[in-house]
C-alpha cells in the first residue's frame, strides 16, 4: 500500500477509543464495536487488582512468574466489572507467533482451570458459552465480530505477530470456518505502544516497508533506527485481508505513555525488572 492509499483508507478508519470502567476495573473499548449489539469487548487498564509491584495492581497473565492466587483473583475482578462468569475464559497460549485456532464450549476454562490451547496468539469462535483473551504489555490487538454469521475473534500482535499478519489470519479464519464475509465484518485495534515511543532498528523497519508499503508505518529515528506504527500496521493488514476501512477502528492509545492505566514492557523492565499484563476480551451476547 501506498502512502496516498493509506491516507485515503485512514481517512475513512474511525480513532479513538472509550473508556469506561466497572467495579472498579477500567476498560478501553472501540465506540463502533460496542455500538453494534450482540458483542462486548475490552482492553483492561492496570488498576484495580490486588499485584503488588512491579505487577500492580491488576496483572492479568499466568505465563508471567507471580504469585497465582493473586492472578486468579485480578481474573475474579475482572469478571465481576466484565460481566462474565470466569468458567467462560479460554486465553491464548501466546509465543508471539500468528496462529490462530478455532474454539467452542469444549475448549472454556483452557488456560485457567484447564490445560492450555495449543501454540496460538489468536482464537475465533461463533459460540457464545466463550469469553475469548488475549495478553498484552505494549503488543496490540485486533477485537473482530461478524454480526451476519455472529462469530468473534480475537488476537495478541506485536511487532512479530503483526509483521506476520496475524491480523489477516484471524479474518480468514473466521471466513473459513463460518462463511463469514470480511466486508461484514467490525474490526479494531487495540492499545498498543504508539510510533513516538517505538523506536526499532532499521533492519525491521526495511521488513516492514516491504511487507506494508515504503515509509507507511515507519518514519527515520536517529542513525540505525526508525520509528514503527504498529497500529497502521495491522490497520492495512485488515484493509488488504477485505475488512472495509470504514468498519475499522484505531484505538490510538499508548501503552507507553500512560503510565496510571496501562502496562509497558519497553517502560516498566527496565526500570523495574518487569511489569504486568493486560487483558483484551470479546465474546457474543
Amino acid at each position: 500500500m501506498t502512502k496516498n492509499e493509506y491516507a485515503q483508507a485512514a481517512a475513512l478508519i474511525k480513532h479513538g477509543c472509550i473508556y469506561q470502567e466497572n467495579n472498579g476495573i477500567g476498560f478501553f473499548r472501540s465506540e463502533q464495536l460496542s455500538a453494534q449489539g450482540g458483542v462486548e469487548h475490552g482492553f483492561t487498564a492496570r488498576t484495580g487488582g490486588v499485584s503488588p509491584a512491579p505487577y500492580d495492581s491488576l496483572h492479568l497473565n499466568f505465563q508471567k512468574p507471580h504469585d497465582m492466587a493473586l492472578v486468579r483473583e485480578n481474573f475474579r475482578r475482572f469478571c465481576l466489572g466484565a460481566g462474565i462468569e470466569y468458567k467462560s475464559m479460554v486465553v491464548v497460549s501466546y509465543e508471539h507467533g500468528v496462529n490462530v485456532i478455532k474454539v467452542d464450549k469444549n475448549d472454556a476454562s483452557r488456560g485457567f482451570n484447564e490445560p492450555p490451547l495449543p501454540p496460538c496468539d489468536g482464537i475465533i469462535t461463533n459460540d457464545p458459552a466463550l469469553t475469548l483473551i488475549t495478553n498484552h504489555a505494549d503488543c496490540g490487538a485486533f477485537f473482530v465480530y461478524d454480526p451476519v454469521k455472529r462469530a468473534v475473534g480475537i488476537a495478541h500482535s506485536g511487532w512479530k505477530g503483526t509483521l506476520g499478519r496475524i491480523g489477516k489470519n484471524v479474518v480468514e479464519l473466521l471466513r473459513d470456518s463460518y462463511g463469514s464475509q470480511p466486508e461484514d465484518m467490525i474490526a479494531s485495534t487495540g492499545p498498543c505502544i504508539c510510533q513516538s515511543c517505538y523506536e526499532v532498528d532499521t533492519p525491521l523497519a526495511a521488513k516492514f516497508d516491504i511487507e506494508f508499503g515504503e515509509g507507511v508505518c515507519t518514519t527515520p529515528g536517529r542513525e540505525g533506527h526508525a520509528w514503527l506504527d504498529l497500529e497502521a500496521a495491522q490497520a492495512i493488514q485488515l484493509i488488504e485481508a477485505g475488512v472495509l476501512p470504514k468498519n475499522i477502528t484505531m484505538m490510538q492509545k499508548c501503552t507507553f505513555e500512560d503510565e496510571k492505566r496501562l502496562f509497558s514492557h519497553r517502560r516498566d523492565t527496565p526500570k523495574k525488572g518487569a511489569t504486568g499484563d493486560m487483558a483484551g476480551y470479546i465474546r457474543l451476547v
